[in-house]
């Protein structure tokens, strides 16, 4: 299970990730109004990682919170959710993720830090794709002896795809799920790239395929 403190002054913004996340299975979720309400929960609740809203009315702000999360040496992953761009300032945030944003790109941001630092993820979190394995904690593909490791990127685009089966996957729904930006050309070429390796990493397995609908999404068979 993954431990998330949500730092967010807007009650119905952080009940509404807490409820959707923790709908998952995944997630044992925490909320604070303010950067100082935040420090307490860190000490109490010892999350994994920490989702937090930067300007936060009359209450300690994200910044001064991280400030102080760092002067302390702790290294907690930190997640910045802000619609306001020039509220940013060097303080030592992982990563930043732009309102309006959805739950599923924030789960998989999420997800993916922790993979990276080796928290909160368990290597159960596995589908099968044909004869395949995918482990999306190890961001890779098993078959027999054979492991294949896929893209950080590849991985986020599988792991949608995963979840809906059989589907087709809106394409504007994955680009901004993963890169933020739901109409970008460049984007829309970067995602035929990470299918095109992805294809090559499942080629192993002929009942396995991904087929791209034109101008409209992606379904994987398997």
């Amino acid at each position: 299970m993954i431990r998330l403190l949500i730092v967010e002054d807007d009650t119905n913004l952080s009940f509404l990730i807490k409820r959707k996340l923790e709908k998952q299975g995944d997630y044992i979720v925490e909320t604070a109004i303010d950067g100082r309400e935040g420090l307490k929960a860190i000490a109490a609740f010892r999350p994994d990682i920490v989702v937090s809203d930067l300007e936060m009315g009359d209450g300690m702000d994200g910044n001064t919170m991280i400030e102080r999360i760092r002067e302390t040496k702790n290294d907690i992953p930190i997640i910045v959710l802000t619609g306001k761009m020039e509220f940013l300032k060097q303080s030592g945030a992982n990563m930043y993720l732009k309102k309006p944003f959805n739950v599923q790109q924030l789960d998989l941001n999420i997800k993916s830090m922790l993979q990276q630092k080796g928290i909160g993820t368990e290597s159960d979190n596995t589908y099968k794709i044909g004869k395949f394995t995918f482990d999306t904690s190890a961001r890779r593909l098993i078959l027999g002896d054979e492991e294949i490791r896929v893209t950080p990127t590849g991985a986020k685009v599988l792991e949608m795809l995963c979840r809906e089966m059989g589907k087709c996957v809106d394409r504007k729904k994955i680009q901004g799920t993963i890169w933020g930006d739901y109409d970008n050309d460049s984007i829309s070429h970067n995602l035929d790239v990470q299918i095109d390796k992805l294809r090559g990493a499942l080629k192993a397995d002929p009942d396995v395929s991904i087929e791209i609908i034109k101008k409209t999404g992606i379904i994987l068979k398997g």
